[in-house]
């Protein structure tokens, strides 16, 4: 161990058990004194010890004059400070950690659907930049997984759906959100939606105009529609269909099967298009007796048919109009669906 000297008395003392005023040594003695004169006085003293770095804070094993290491500010010995570095963690420290780990796996595992929306909206807002609107739908269709509502990304999707004529799946995106700040992406994005909510008014005004076989107004209106919101490729191609339907009704059956033929190259896997194509050719046959013709329709009806396959809708209207287009090879009259209804259908109605 150290000795010390008191530097009021002179007497050497252990340095354990001495103590410092004002960063000189003063032992208990001498310091009793001092301490009872300040509280006479009303004034106090502050001792500390003197830390003996020979000997151990922990065993209190005297080291002789070799210093020990200090931990904490205390020395401590090889034996001592062993114990204190592998000392085992308590039981509930190991189960709250246990508890934080699973309740970090929980939330990795809920979050792996919002980074996969983070990486699919990183590859949409790059192709949003490259114009490329189809890629950055299919990216978006992921990112509606995570149901966003972000407004630039609600934004964003909805403006990536109604470049391309989508304006149903625009809207899953807009309804999204209730309110939106006005900004110059929101105006862009309103407008577009605004036209298009307009076009299909149009078009919704244009189908019921040719169920009221008003065609020539019904395809003013759908090209209307088709001119107004021309990012709609389905509106184009129902105002060439009532083009068709025009020809038909004034008899111009060489501008009927032009409009039809392009409509299946504009849709070659169109079962209603291809069906469209064989009454053009079937009314060619019918007014020319042309054997080519006929046989261009048959084709047209077996593509038509196996087109048709796909859903019953479409295969019930494939039975229905195939039935009128094979009377008009064989008869060679022209007669749209509603005399060919009143004639045919109307008296098996009645049997």
């Amino acid at each position: 161990m150290r000795k010390v000297a008191c530097e009021t008395c002179g007497s050497d003392h252990p340095a354990a058990d001495m103590l410092v005023l004002t960063n000189k040594p003063i032992c208990r003695p001498c310091a009793e004194k001092q301490a009872a004169q300040a509280a006479s006085g009303r004034y106090n003293l502050e001792f500390a010890r003197i830390i003996d770095p020979t000997i151990c804070g922990m065993c209190k094993t005297d080291y002789g004059s070799t210093e020990l290491p200090l931990v904490g500010g205390a020395p401590v010995c090889a034996n001592c400070s062993k114990g204190l570095y592998e000392r085992p963690y308590p039981s509930w420290l190991k189960l709250a950690l246990v508890g934080l780990i699973l309740l970090l796996a929980g939330s990795l595992w809920r979050g792996i659907p919002y980074f996969k929306a983070g990486r699919h909206l990183v590859l949409a807002e790059r192709a949003m930049d490259r114009n490329d609107y189809k890629k950055a739908s299919a990216q978006f269709d992921e990112v509606l997984k995570a149901s966003p509502t972000e407004q630039k990304v609600v934004l964003l999707g909805a403006k990536a759906n109604l470049m391309l004529g989508n304006a149903a799946e625009a809207q899953r995106f807009l309804k999204l959100r209730e309110n939106y700040e006005q900004t110059d992406l929101f105006a862009e994005v309103n407008g577009l939606w605004k036209r298009a909510l307009d076009a299909y008014d149009k078009a919704e005004r244009a189908v019921k105009l040719e169920a009221a076989h008003q065609d020539e107004e019904a395809a003013k209106l759908m090209h209307e529609a088709s001119s107004e919101y021309p990012e709609a490729p389905n509106l184009a191609i129902s105002a060439r269909t009532l083009d068709g339907f025009v020809a038909f009704d004034h008899k111009d059956y060489d501008a009927f099967l032009r409009i039809s033929r392009a409509a299946v190259e504009n849709d070659p896997q169109d079962s209603q298009a291809e069906a469209t194509l064989a009454s053009a050719l079937a009314c060619k046959y019918a007014v020319t007796g042309d054997p080519e013709f006929r046989k261009q329709t048959e084709d047209s009806l077996e593509k038509a048919r196996v087109l048709a396959q796909r859903s019953p809708e479409d295969m019930a209207s494939f039975t229905e109009y195939s039935e009128r287009i094979r009377y008009r090879l064989e008869s060679r009259q022209i007669i749209d669906k509603t005399e060919y209804d009143r004639r045919f259908r109307q008296k098996e109605a009645k049997r």
